[in-house]
């Protein structure tokens, strides 16, 4: 059994042990009761060993256990977006929402989740109902922009990137977003400029490796984008990739 086999079955043990109490608690005594906070707890672990059903079967009784806890339910609702349990993190946000229909940090979380189950029109409308009441909300910011982006308003979203790179200067993936929206929007010279502070930086995304060498392909730089694509795209993606980012239009300037 390989290694990290071993530690996702250990740390599988570790959790039903910590919901079971290794046999050691008795059901019919209520100080020993697992409560919403452990049941959290064994989500987490589980979530890390790689057991994505326990987990998301977990933060589901957490956000039963305390249903009107707002962070038990808001820690149990992204714990079910990780596990891909999108609809049932939705239903718990909203469930809660009714109650507290101004608490930002859950509209927030429902904004992403939103996002995530490909429903930008509505992130755009949760997210712009955060940043009225919190507007410098970095996170919220971003997230609406990438749903702009999916709804092809990336004229809307690249301000909202710029301003999150106020808030949170040289942040690599808020720099690799607004990248990705200015070479799909034409805007090539720009977005290789946003990237290019980050060139041989330790610790580069792969992601964001891979985009500013597409990028200086499509600038005519073979001899730097050639050995990051070597062994990381493919000659058939690469060429589509070149392609695409050619054929985007290119965007008027003001």
């Amino acid at each position: 059994m390989r290694f990290a086999d071993l530690r996702a079955a250990a740390m599988a043990a570790v959790a039903c042990c910590c919901l079971a109490g290794c046999g050691h608690t008795r059901s019919d005594d209520p100080d020993r009761a697992v409560t919403a906070e452990s049941r959290l707890r064994v989500a987490a672990a589980s979530e890390e060993s790689g057991n994505r059903e326990m987990a998301g079967s977990m933060y589901a009784e957490a956000a039963a256990a305390a249903p009107a806890s707002s962070e038990i339910q808001l820690r149990a609702a992204e714990g079910l977006a990780r596990a891909g349990k999108l609809e049932a993190a939705a239903d718990i946000l909203v469930r809660r929402l009714r109650d507290s229909p101004r608490d930002v940090d859950l509209l927030g979380a429902l904004g992403g989740v939103q996002i995530l189950a490909g429903k930008p029109e509505q992130a755009v409308a949760t997210l712009s109902s955060v940043l009225a009441a919190r507007p410098d909300d970095v996170r919220s910011l971003v997230n609406k922009a990438v749903a702009l982006d999916m709804l092809r308003r990336p004229n809307e979203a690249q301000p909202l990137y710029r301003r999150a790179l106020v808030l949170a200067p040289g942040d690599a993936t808020i720099s690799n977003d607004l990248a990705l929206s200015l070479m799909l929007s034409g805007h090539l010279d720009e977005a290789r400029q946003t990237l290019a502070p980050f060139r041989g930086a330790s610790g580069m995304p792969d992601r964001m490796a891979v985009n500013l060498a597409i990028l200086d392909a499509a600038g005519g730089r073979a001899d730097l984008s050639a050995p990051v694509l070597l062994g990381r795209v493919g000659a058939a993606d690469s060429a589509a990739l070149m392609d695409a980012i050619r054929q985007a239009p290119v965007a008027a300037r003001p």
